[in-house]
């Protein structure tokens, strides 16, 4: 009895953590194992990251937008950008993935459309997370296996994706955001960003991130909301104490080291 009184709670239940190792395990599978290793970083939301002011809010999120998908891998894409209140989604512009990438090696021109809320220009964070949820979501359908979930689930697979490309401040940042009360507080639901992971779930994929990329967590706090920081923490450590799906991700880099893997596929 006393024993189970000082038996460590898991951070998350075995079955959601499982999940999410095998996520992991599928998006470095199938998106590059040693481009995670050597070539993406953890995008901090920050000057440093994010440099440059504009004047309008399509200028800053246009900026914004480059800046995504030179971190993800994906500068060469080429977008249309649109304010999502002036889209017409009867006579607007359709466009995929395999038809864009058709594009770049010469035939007919298309580009992904992707909209936006110009207020979320004034909370960045929010739409640098969703930027790299819709690149997210045309990666994914470039994937050579299946997903492995089913379709209710896909969402949740596209924000381990953003994590995986590096995004994962941002991620837990936007993660279920908290409104306040009072009018002077108030904030509309245009500038916040609507999460499929919880806050803690997003929080431990960012942990498996930190772990295999051998970032400490006093690297990363600083960024995250305060609330969050300990269960980074503690996230991480269980991470580490999960050797065998952790070794698992780790053997993924070696199995395909040497060989060209690239998120341009083209």
């Amino acid at each position: 009895m006393l024993s189970n009184l000082f038996q460590k709670k898991p951070v998350l239940d075995d079955e959601a953590a499982e999940w999410l190792f095998q996520g992991f395990s599928w998006v470095m599978r199938n998106f590059g194992s040693d481009v995670f290793f050597q070539q993406t970083v953890l995008v901090e939301p920050s000057n440093r990251h994010f440099p440059g002011q504009e004047n309008s809010e399509h200028t800053m999120a246009a900026l914004i937008l480059e800046r995504v998908k030179g971190f993800a891998g994906v500068e060469h894409w080429p977008c249309q950008l649109v304010d999502r209140h002036s889209f017409d989604e009867t006579t607007g512009p359709v466009s995929n993935i395999h038809q864009v990438l058709k594009s770049i090696n010469g035939d007919d021109p298309h580009s992904l459309v992707i909209l936006y809320e110009p207020l979320q220009a004034r909370n960045p964070e929010v739409m640098i997370a969703n930027y790299a949820y819709i690149l997210a979501y045309h990666l994914a359908d470039l994937a050579q296996e299946p997903p492995p979930c089913d379709e209710e689930q896909w969402p949740y697979l596209l924000e381990l994706i953003g994590v995986y490309l590096g995004f994962g401040i941002m991620f837990v940042n936007t993660a279920q955001p908290k409104r306040s009360g009072g009018c002077g507080s108030c904030r509309s639901p245009l500038m916040e960003r609507k999460g499929y992971l919880s806050e803690d779930e997003v929080t431990y994929v960012l942990a498996i991130f930190c772990a295999l990329k051998n970032i400490p967590a006093k690297e990363v706090v600083p960024f995250i909301k305060s609330y969050q920081r300990s269960f980074l923490k503690k996230s991480i450590q269980d991470v580490l104490s999960r050797t065998t799906p952790l070794n698992a991700l780790k053997s993924i880099e070696q199995a395909t080291q040497g060989r060209s893997v690239s998120l341009t596929y083209v």
